[in-house]
């Protein structure tokens, strides 16, 4: 099992992350971030819990958020051919 992180290409990894202006991981740590706010004003704020079905909906939303950060070139070229 510690083989497969042994042979990963961290460089490709280490590069996509890099890339951008700014670059994609200040992007992904600021909206985790923002998430990480809200998850803190509420629990200081609100002293009950929140449904099940709700932190699901958060934590779908925050991982869209993510994988939309992280596909964002992809996507932008996808609408542009149909804009």
């Amino acid at each position: 099992m510690l083989e497969l992180f042994h042979r990963a290409r961290w460089d490709q990894a280490y590069d996509f992350l890099a890339a951008g202006d700014p670059p994609m991981v200040l992007k992904l740590l600021a909206i985790n971030t923002v998430f990480v706010m809200f998850y803190i004003v509420r629990r200081a704020r609100v002293t009950s819990k929140m449904r099940p079905e709700t932190m699901i909906q958060v934590q779908v939303f925050l991982i869209l958020a993510n994988v939309l950060i992280l596909f964002q070139r992809d996507i932008t070229q996808f609408l542009d051919r149909f804009i």
